[in-house]
């Protein structure tokens, strides 16, 4: 087979292809700034920072999809969540809810993608990287939070997740997913708008580790599958990220129609294997702490090759590491990474 551009080789995949070998995305805003030589605070709050870093990265090491994202505050922090960030390797963290409490619901007010909080440098870092290496790299933008996760950082967790327990305030929580579904949409498509391939949305509160599978069934999963089916029908495509153990949720996870589900090394290989096969594409799993950030260049490549082996069966499957890398992830184990798709990355 002919070798592929990155493009290619991405789109090919998530199309339901087989290309010349497994792609490897890289998720790793933090690792980014520290090749480029940001702090996160820096990197964070300027898209064109944002964009020499991940261009400084990808020439590095020339993944074959970019993953942007600045956090997982950005949302937050445009609908009136306090954020701190930090000039340290720390990311950036969501320190005070928007609300005191669920019942002020319509005190929020709907996002401005090109003038709130950070959302107008994620545009701009899109922008720039489109224009640079669009045609040739998969550009993943990130669309922060989903709907239930932003939900719960708009009130206090702890407050949110009881009240999802409270069929009094059940009205109250379908209100607040309403209003986030929206906020969540906007700027999905606006990054996408912005020369974005795909987007992706972070709904890790929703899952197993955090919540039950009813749970996630009765209040995460209906947004989630509303999202993606009117992307969809603008032709625009947004995958799903749940970090922890998914295994128990992967079937309505493939349901809700996600382009690709980004999971974590905790789930069962093989039994996720077995339900997303030929319906849509797995990216992970590395242990992005363990392995990635403390193991050694071996630990990286076994790591890589037990995914290829249990994971990229007939197709459907992109190497990447499970969440995001720590600033301190060794250069040499991120080119490990990208040696074990080059040496073990076929699809078999």
């Amino acid at each position: 087979m002919a070798q592929m551009t990155s493009l290619e080789r991405c789109l090919t995949v998530l199309e339901g292809g087989i290309p010349d070998r497994v792609p490897v995305c890289l998720e790793n805003f933090m690792h980014a700034a520290s090749v480029a030589g940001y702090t996160v605070r820096e990197y964070c709050q300027d898209g064109e920072k944002m964009a020499a870093a991940h261009i400084a990265t990808w020439e590095k090491y020339r993944h074959d999809m970019i993953d942007l994202e600045n956090g997982v505050t950005a949302l937050a922090q445009a609908v009136g969540c306090q954020v701190d960030f930090f000039d340290d390797i720390s990311p950036p963290w969501v320190a005070g809810p928007a609300l005191e409490s669920i019942e002020q619901i319509d005190d929020l007010k709907p996002i401005d993608p090109h003038q709130d909080a950070t959302l107008p440098e994620m545009l701009k870092a899109t922008r720039l990287i489109a224009q640079e290496l669009g045609q040739h790299v998969c550009l993943l933008s990130e669309a922060d939070q989903g709907p239930f996760s932003l939900a719960a950082q708009i009130v206090d967790p702890q407050e949110f997740l009881i009240a999802l327990l409270d069929s009094s305030k059940e009205e109250l929580v379908h209100r607040l997913l309403e209003y986030t579904y929206e906020q969540v949409l906007a700027y999905a498509r606006a990054l996408i708008d912005a020369g974005a391939h795909l987007t992706m949305m972070g709904e890790s509160i929703s899952g197993p580790d955090v919540c039950s599978p009813k749970i996630y069934q009765q209040f995460a999963f209906p947004y989630q599958k509303r999202l993606i089916e009117t992307l969809r029908a603008e032709g625009k495509e947004i995958g799903l990220h749940i970090c922890g153990n998914a295994t128990k949720i992967i079937e309505p996870m493939v349901d809700t129609g996600a382009i690709f589900l980004q999971v974590d090394y905790k789930i069962d290989h093989d039994a996720c294997k077995q339900v997303t096969e030929g319906k849509t594409t797995l990216i992970g799993t590395v242990d992005p702490s363990s392995v990635m950030a403390l193991g050694s260049t071996e630990d990286v490549g076994q790591a890589a090759r037990y995914d290829v082996e249990h994971l990229a069966k007939n197709g459907g499957f992109i190497l990447s590491p499970g969440c995001t890398l720590p600033y301190t992830t060794p250069d040499d184990n991120v080119m490990a990474l990208m040696d074990a798709a080059k040496e073990y990355g076929q699809y078999n």
